[in-house]
């Protein structure tokens, strides 16, 4: 890195700390106690408590957004102080900084995976580093560190395996869907695992009907380009903003007509 970006690095932070304690405020001035010209700024820190997919998919969709060698570090952490590995991911154009508990996997393989390494080098950790506490003594310090000028593979040995999610890849056979719910956003929107590219295969066209069945139940909707497509309180399928195939109902939660969670299995029916 050379001119502005290497003395005004970027740092994103995702957590599921909230903003009511101190915790994300340590975390930024450890970063900015080893980098004062750091650029440090927020992804999301509402992550459901201890909720890792929800903290991946937040992670996967925005990270892309951010500019060249960005610096992420995200801490959805539920095995803190356990035997899990504190990493740091170097990607082709960002470096991910976390627990290797999945949170990072799918980001990081989005932004073409370089290299794993295992945060284990003592001076890329604070000095008495608390046992419950790695987001601020390990990850923004190690973020610190790398932001004022260390490479990334200085922080430890190579780490072959990044962990990831439980997830199964979507099927399409005929007009049957089988896939998983990856997100459910702040409107009740059901985001599935389907992609942009899968989903330009389905054989539906705009205005038929979906069938969707999830446990024991089994919902209408439309398949649809937007919302205001369907009426009020119906539910809609279509292609959403973050490049997934989603489950939306009109001025509505479709997370509450379907009871569904990250993770859950889905069949759509064409």
């Amino acid at each position: 890195m050379s001119g502005l970006n290497s003395l005004m690095r970027v740092v994103a932070l995702l957590s599921d700390f909230g903003l009511r304690d101190g915790y994300v405020a340590q975390m930024k001035g450890t970063i900015l106690d080893l980098c004062p010209s750091a650029v440090i700024t927020d992804i999301s820190h509402d992550v459901q408590r201890h909720n890792i997919p929800m903290g991946s998919f937040i992670l996967e969709t925005t990270a892309r957004y951010f500019p060249k060698d960005t610096i992420h570090v995200a801490v959805v952490d539920p095995g803190v102080g356990s035997a899990r590995n504190a990493i740091v991911v170097e990607c082709e154009s960002a470096l991910f900084v976390g627990p290797n508990n999945g949170l990072m996997a799918r980001a990081s393989e989005t932004l073409g995976v370089k290299s794993i390494h295992k945060i284990r080098a003592e001076e890329f950790q604070r000095k008495d580093v608390s046992s419950t506490f790695h987001g601020r003594d390990v990850f923004a310090y190690a973020a610190g560190m790398i932001a004022s000028g260390r490479r990334p593979e200085e922080v430890g040995p190579r780490v072959s395996k990044l962990e990831t999610l439980d997830l199964s890849s979507p099927t399409l056979l005929g007009k049957k869907l089988v896939c998983q719910v990856l997100h459910v956003d702040v409107f009740g929107n059901v985001i599935t695992d389907v992609g942009e590219k899968l989903v330009r295969n389905i054989p539906v066209t705009f205005g038929e009907s979906v069938e969707i069945l999830t446990g024991a139940r089994k919902l209408q909707a439309q398949y649809a380009r937007s919302y205001h497509e369907v009426d009020r309180g119906a539910m809609a399928v279509l292609l959403g903003s973050q490049g997934f195939l989603e489950i939306a109902v009109r001025e509505g939660s479709a997370r509450d007509k379907l009871d569904a969670k990250a993770l859950d299995k889905l069949e759509l029916r064409f």
